[in-house]
């Protein structure tokens, strides 16, 4: 049976925060005691989610926090990932800034189609000067129920 947890974390937004990130999703995930394949789908969606997040920081010389925060029970699993680093001045887009962007978020797009085919909702939320939220919820099935995804 899975129990209700619901435990969050802080990071700086910074490339050195994914390890502990990850072990972090891990160790929730296990006290929720969700079957394997569950877990290690989430954690994959998690890790894309957050990993995009804290790149695009680093790439904008964005400073701030991750909060990511697990919300599991009987149910579902609810994942909430907001930052305070979105307030950055773009300032002038030159054409060859525009087609590396392109090009960047072309290669980011498999994660978003990850995350998608793993989840069961997503959302993103854009509020400039205040933080970007990702919510993402995955549905729990009983074994005998066929299960999505």
């Amino acid at each position: 049976m899975i129990q209700t947890t619901r435990r969050e974390l802080d990071v700086p937004l910074d490339t050195r925060s994914l390890a502990p990130l990850r072990e972090f999703v891990r160790e929730v995930l296990g006290e929720g005691k969700l079957g394997a394949k569950v877990a290690r789908l989430v954690v994959i969606a998690i890790d894309e989610a957050c990993s995009s997040i804290i790149l695009n920081a680093k790439e904008q010389g964005a400073q701030g926090n991750l909060r990511l925060l697990i919300d599991i029970d009987p149910t579902r699993v609810k994942i909430h990932i907001s930052d305070t680093g979105n307030d950055y001045d773009v300032g002038d887009i030159t054409r060859d800034e525009l087609l590396k962007e392109f090009t960047r978020s072309k290669k980011t797009e498999l994660g978003t189609f990850l995350i998608r085919r793993v989840m069961d909702e997503f959302s993103y939320k854009f509020k400039k000067g205040f933080q970007s939220e990702i919510e993402m919820l995955k549905f729990l099935y009983e074994s005998t129920e066929p299960q999505a995804n």
